[in-house]
């Protein structure tokens, strides 16, 4: 299994959750998260959701740091080619529809798959390109 973190920044004049209510935005997150990525690898775990509101927003706009981290079976990727970037581009999309959602503007900031199947050779066949 690989770890899969990944850092979005969220603004918008408003947003579909409350920063009154956090626990219920995390849950709402880990739902549609764990959706998300059952389309794009057979078996996944969401392991951690954490939204930070910005406590007063300047220019009327309501800002978020999210933080997801979630394990997922590489070797079970759906798309083609199956290299680390086409990976990371597919999840760092499906997750920007996602957000957009619930919280606007969405700006990646990172997406890391740790070990990298690549690097630790925990699933050569990922390593050649379709």
């Amino acid at each position: 299994m690989c770890m899969l973190q990944m850092h979005m920044q969220c603004s918008d004049r408003f947003f579909e959750v409350s920063p009154d209510e956090v626990e219920n935005a995390e849950l709402m997150v880990e739902d549609g998260v764990s959706r998300v990525l059952l389309d794009l690898f057979d078996e996944v775990a969401v392991d951690d959701v954490a939204i930070r509101f910005t406590a007063s927003p300047p220019a009327s706009l309501h800002h978020c740091s999210i933080h997801i981290r979630a394990l997922c079976f590489c070797h079970s990727f759906a798309l083609l080619p199956h290299t680390e970037e086409n990976m990371k581009r597919a999840v760092e999309k499906s997750m920007c529809t996602l957000l957009r959602e619930l919280f606007g503007s969405v700006t990646v900031e990172s997406v890391t798959f740790s070990p990298s199947p690549w690097d630790y050779g925990i699933d050569p066949a990922l390593s050649y390109s379709a």
